[in-house]
């Protein structure tokens, strides 16, 4: 062994070496060092190799630090650093280091670690990139990074890294990042695909990711991401973005459940959601979602959809108000609605709507609710139209109806009708309307049979009368009724038409008692009796009666029979005056007089 004890101990020629020459000292030793022997750096002062080195022996360093100022400073062989290993120089250095020692990287050029080390003391950058080609580049121990790590590599990277500096991934291989890092200068992604296994694997710094991130791991990432880049969600936990994200790369959920807590989170791309999104927010969320998964609303603010989605696998409506801004925004899977789901659309909406929450219609479209639905807090529509096409469209609950509600549809619709709002029948089927409903914006009939089983079930406003309006139902029904359409009484109960009516379509009684209160309460057209037709009234009744039923006259007040009629089921006088214009007023049937018979005829 030689040992030199200051940096002049050598003179200043070439050191061949065969042995071991130990360096106890500090300074520059700038002689060039060759052979097959060994190196030792002891004492506690720094020393600088700064020769273009050969020796194959390999290094020690024993004590203090040894600064190697180019890549070929320490020779070819290993080196066991068992103090500290300053590396202030570019290139790579692929020198295997061993040891309990630390390695420094100092300096602003990039240097590449590309040996499998084991050195267990840590590595500190306080200058320029250090660059890992392999996950064990930097030995077992902690990083502080206070310039720029490169990880051009795939694998798992286990060691823990702090400091102010940043973090790049570049290389086409998948990386994770395991430790526990609280390093600040933020994380660049160029290549490849980094991953995250816990929330804290990146540091608190932003990431630029124009590659992919996935993210492995449950919690809450808080840092924001931006870039050209993909963000995969992987893994059964459930993992929650908060950060105001730009990603433009799109969105990827292959596991769990990623929850977004604003509109940002989840950046300006596509997401496909093959697992579970969870949206706890409010605002307009515009990204386009794909993917076999479910999306699920939470959280109590109103959250918009206003891409043309396709997810396949359902939407859950947990709390606040979801609103679907087009029909295709819940994509093609059921609706569980436990809070509110707002449709401010037009079009068709197929999906099927179960769950406790309510159904709002808003905006100045018509929609098409088409689904089985079950949902049972009720309906609430607050502009344009509603158009239900079969009758179990609108759940089991309630409906309000501030605008317009058209049943396109037949069957027996119960559900209770309040509002301000007009009820339209459409369709060429019979709809029969048996809930006690109280909405005053009138009802229109354009086509088929409504069907009327409660004297309350057209509410309290006015009938606009098309088609065919059944009043299957007895009491007394006081809404006008006008159009060109027709009224039919059935049932066997007696039902009472007090209204001023101007429909032209004519009237028939299949059943029980059909009782006008005035003379224009049958509207204009014919008259087809086939059950009993009691006339409360005075004045001049024009409507001709055909049928086989019976005319009663009740009431105080003088009424006249002027049409040509042929019922045929004799006419009973219980009050009042009954005036006959003309020898068919009264029909072929028997006439039992108990008050007054007026005949004003010849004939």
């Amino acid at each position: 062994t030689l040992v030199a004890s200051n940096v002049e101990a050598l003179g200043t020629g070439d050191v061949t070496n065969n042995a071991t020459l130990e360096l106890n000292t500090g300074g520059t030793f700038d002689n060039a060092i060759s052979g097959s022997g060994q190196v030792v750096k002891s004492g506690d002062d720094v020393l600088t190799l700064s020769g273009a080195n050969s020796y194959s022996g390999g290094t020690l360093i024993s004590d203090g630090t040894l600064v190697a100022s180019n890549v070929e400073a320490l020779g070819t062989g290993d080196v066991t650093d068992d103090a500290t290993l300053e590396l202030n120089t570019g290139g790579t250095f692929d020198n295997a280091i061993g040891g309990s020692g630390n390695v420094v990287k100092s300096g602003a050029d990039t240097l590449t670690l590309s040996g499998s080390n084991s050195y267990t003391g840590g590595t500190t950058i306080s200058g320029g990139t250090l660059v890992a080609s392999n996950v064990e580049a930097l030995g077992t121990g902690d990083v502080t990074n206070n310039a720029t790590l490169e990880l051009n590599t795939g694998g798992d990277f286990i060691n823990n890294i702090g400091g102010t500096g940043r973090v790049e991934k570049s290389g086409d291989d998948t990386l994770t990042l395991s430790g526990s890092n609280t390093y600040t200068g933020g994380t660049l992604i160029n290549g490849g695909t980094l991953v995250a296994s816990n929330v804290e694997a990146l540091g608190t710094g932003d990431v630029t990711d124009n590659a992919t991130l996935a993210l492995n791991t449950g919690g809450t990432f808080d840092n924001a991401i931006s870039g050209s880049g993909q963000v995969v969600k992987s893994g059964d936990e459930t993992l929650t973005l908060s950060g105001t994200n730009s990603y433009t790369g799109g969105t990827t959920i292959s596991g769990g459940t990623l929850v977004a807590t604003n509109v940002e989170a989840l950046g300006s791309g596509d997401v496909t959601d093959d697992a579970t999104l969870e949206l706890n927010t409010g605002g307009t969320f515009d990204n386009a979602i794909s993917g076999s998964g479910q999306v699920v609303k939470s959280g109590d603010k109103m959250l918009t959809l206003s891409g043309a989605n396709s997810y396949s696998g359902g939407t859950l409506i947990s709390d606040g108000t979801l609103v679907a801004s087009n029909v295709e925004a819940l994509g093609t899977g059921d609706v569980t609605n436990n809070a509110t789901l707002e449709l401010n659309t037009g079009g068709d909406f197929t999906n099927n709507i179960s769950g406790s929450g309510q159904v709002e219609k808003s905006g100045d479209d018509a929609l098409t609710l088409s689904g089985a639905n079950s949902y049972s807090g009720g309906t609430l529509i607050s502009d344009g139209t509603l158009v239900a096409s079969n009758v179990e469209a609108l759940g089991t609950g309630d409906v309000t109806d501030d605008a317009t509600l058209e049943l396109n549809t037949g069957g027996d619709f119960d559900n209770a009708i309040s509002g301000s709002g007009q009820v339209v029948k459409s369709g060429d089927e019979t709809l029969t309307l048996s809930g006690s409903n109280t909405y005053t914006g009138g009802t229109l009939i354009s086509s088929g049979t409504l069907v009327a089983n409660d004297v309350n079930a057209l509410g309290t406003g006015d009938v606009t009368d098309n088609a065919v309006l059944e009043l299957n139902t007895g009491g007394d029904f006081i809404n006008s009724i006008g159009g060109t359409g027709r009224v039919e009484k059935s049932g066997d109960e007696t039902l009472t038409l007090s209204g001023s009516n101007t429909y032209t379509g004519g009237t028939t009684i299949n059943d029980g008692t059909l009782v006008a209160t005035s003379v224009d309460a049958l509207g204009s057209g014919d008259v087809t009796d086939n059950a009993t037709l009691e006339l409360n009234t005075g004045g001049d009744f024009t409507n001709n009666i055909g049928g086989t039923g019976r005319v009663e006259k009740s009431g105080d007040g003088t009424l006249t029979l002027s049409g040509s009629n042929t019922y045929t089921g004799g006419t009973t006088i219980n009050d009042g005056t009954l005036v006959a214009t003309s020898v068919d007023a009264l029909g072929t049937g028997d006439v039992t007089d108990d008050a007054t018979l007026e005949l004003n005829t010849g004939g």
